[in-house]
């Protein structure tokens, strides 16, 4: 059996994939799609559900399909593929990647320690590397969109809501408390090298997060 992985890019590919099919699937009218709203939760590390906006005003509606219950026009998010990665849907779920890397870590490095590494915590390297993620899913999904034969509008546009709030994840923000975490925990190569295959698969942003090292 492999080593489990989060490999961040690949999980932000796979979900820009996967609301595409989600909104193809959809009662469309020939009106661009204007705005995507992708739903998160509380108790989930993956989006639940989304709402497709036309640029007439009309809300995209899958037929045949459950919504969110707390508003009839978010459509509940069906995964139809299977994850290339090891992130775990639920934050109650038990983390592999953690529980593989962690006694790892404290081997090689002793002053690393269990909360240095953790999805839960929102200023820790991989749930810091999931908010990326998050924004890089809004980079990829108008091209899976127009590969699912689909048009949007020129100032098609992308949310993220919990519920309550909608999210911002601002790169600078995020990229300087990533920096530091490197700085502080990521200092001994081999803990890095092994953080670096966890959390991502393609070379060019396994260089970019080399290069926060420095």
């Amino acid at each position: 059996m492999g080593k489990s992985v989060y490999h961040f890019d690949r999980w932000a590919e796979f979900l820009a994939v996967t609301l595409a099919e989600n909104i193809a699937r959809c009662s469309i009218s020939q009106s661009p799609i204007h705005k995507v709203r992708i739903q998160l939760s509380r108790d989930q590390y993956w989006p639940i559900g989304y709402k497709a906006v036309l640029e007439n005003g009309l809300v995209a509606k899958q037929v045949h399909q459950m919504t969110i219950e707390s508003d009839s026009s978010v459509n509940t998010l069906e995964y139809f593929y299977r994850c290339p990665t090891q992130l775990p849907m639920m934050k109650a779920s038990a983390d592999e990647v953690a529980d593989q890397f962690i006694p790892a870590a404290k081997k090689w490095d002793d002053a690393f320690y269990d909360d240095a590494w953790s999805l839960k915590l929102g200023d820790c390297i991989p749930a810091l590397l999931l908010q990326l993620s998050f924004r890089s899913v809004v980079k990829l999904l108008p091209q899976q969109l127009r590969h699912q034969g689909l048009d949007i509008s020129e100032d098609f546009s992308v949310q993220y809501y919990d519920g309550e709030n909608f999210l911002s994840f601002i790169y600078d923000s995020v990229l300087d408390q990533l920096k530091r975490q490197i700085g502080f925990y990521l200092g001994d190569e081999r803990v890095f090298n092994e953080a670096l295959s966890l959390c991502f698969k393609h070379e060019e942003n396994k260089k970019w997060f080399q290069q926060l090292k420095s």
